[in-house]
């Protein structure tokens, strides 16, 4: 177990608390997601107040408000949580203590290995996301949304049972320091091109027990130079067994090879994207016509408004994968469809019709605000099935 008073360690890795100019920028952006979700509750009670008729379709946006409340806060205490406790690794002369914090699962995971019990350790590399935040840089430095960085996987025996403890680092001197340490104690070493990080424990045991993921590893030199050239074996020799399972799979006797057809441009609309912004186009001339004779009230926002929101959520619905560019592109389609509509739209004088499609333009400014909401629910319901 890991003791705060205790100086007796060899090496010592701590996670990083976020930068604080990171640090602020994440309250920063919270507290406007959480006063946009209060502007989304508040806003359309106080209309409905005032003004009602119409105005009721906008309790619409209380939902996606609350969500928006609800996920910011959640965040913030998550950012706290990782911000204020932090893992710890250290080593000994006779063994590796730990404490690891699992915030998604507010667990905690605390132990010491002695190492007559660890097995082998694995050297390998993990993908680190928004590490710029957790180093300090120059205001001028470019830094990359992902970092490739060193790590550890000891394997260990526990009882009757196999465990493995995956040690990260922030920095490649830092991983020489404690493989050489590790080195002299007599324990193996390998190498693996798998990215373990990510997975459960007992995924990443089945694939370290597999030797055809992992080489002999010695440090010699550079922990990074020698790494990387074990790994591009590893690959090269994994891309020649996917070849020869494909060559013997395409010859007589083989497996089929099941072809899906030609692949789908990226470029190219689907034909659900095609029917949603045409019904759009379609909506929009026959309200200016029902708006003229009439039929349709001329301040049509709340209902422009309500058919841009049933169509964005269907379009994300169909969105493979769903990212942000999806409501991008929808906000920018439907500006542009409807904009340009009326240009083409014979010219004729001002009356309800007029009104109307100014509504429509109206109703797109305003869903360029309610479509980001309705995408985190979109998101996190996809997520969720996932699971």
């Amino acid at each position: 177990m890991i003791d705060s008073a205790d100086r007796s360690f060899i090496h010592e890795r701590v996670d990083r608390r976020m930068e604080p100019f990171y640090w602020i920028l994440t309250f920063e952006a919270m507290c406007f997601l959480i006063a946009l979700g209060i502007a989304l509750i508040a806003g359309p009670v106080y209309l409905v107040y005032q003004f009602q008729s119409w105005t009721y379709l906008l309790l619409l946006l209380l939902l996606p408000g609350a969500w928006l409340v609800k996920f910011s806060i959640g965040y913030l205490r998550a950012a706290i949580r990782k911000n204020r406790l932090l893992s710890r690794y250290r080593l000994y002369a006779d063994q590796i203590a730990f404490r690891i914090y699992n915030h998604d699962a507010r667990t905690v995971r605390e132990d010491a290995i002695p190492l007559e019990r660890v097995e082998c350790i694995y050297v390998s590399k993990y993908i680190a996301q928004y590490h710029y935040a957790y180093r300090k840089s120059k205001m001028t430095e470019e830094q990359p949304v992902f970092h490739v960085l060193p790590i550890l996987y000891a394997v260990y025996q526990e009882g009757a049972q196999r465990r493995v403890v995956p040690v990260p680092f922030y920095e490649v001197g830092e991983a020489e320091l404690w493989v050489k340490e590790l080195q002299n104690r007599g324990i193996p070493f390998r190498a693996t091109n798998k990215l373990l990080f990510p997975l459960t424990e007992e995924q990443q045991l089945r694939l370290l027990e597999d030797e055809i993921n992992s080489k002999p590893f010695s440090l010699e030199r550079h922990l990074e130079f020698e790494l990387n050239s074990i790994l591009i074996e590893l690959e090269r020799e994994e891309a020649a067994r996917l070849r020869n399972t494909s060559e013997s799979s395409a010859k007589p006797g083989g497996a089929a090879v099941e072809h899906t057809g030609p692949r789908r441009s990226s470029w190219k609309p689907r034909r659900s994207t095609l029917a949603i912004f045409a019904l759009l186009l379609v909506f929009l001339l026959v309200s200016i016509k029902l708006a003229d004779a009439g039929l349709v009230d001329e301040d049509g926002t709340g209902l422009c408004f309500l058919v841009l929101l049933v169509s964005a959520a269907a379009y994300q619905y169909l969105a493979q994968p769903l990212t942000f560019r999806v409501p991008l592109r929808f906000l920018l389609g439907s500006f542009a469809l409807w904009t340009f509509s009326g240009a083409f739209m014979p010219e004729v004088e001002a009356g309800p019709g007029d009104e109307f499609y100014s509504s429509a333009i109206a109703a797109v400014i305003l869903m360029a605000i309610a479509i980001w909401p309705l995408f985190g629910i979109q998101y996190w319901l996809r997520r969720r099935r996932r699971r």
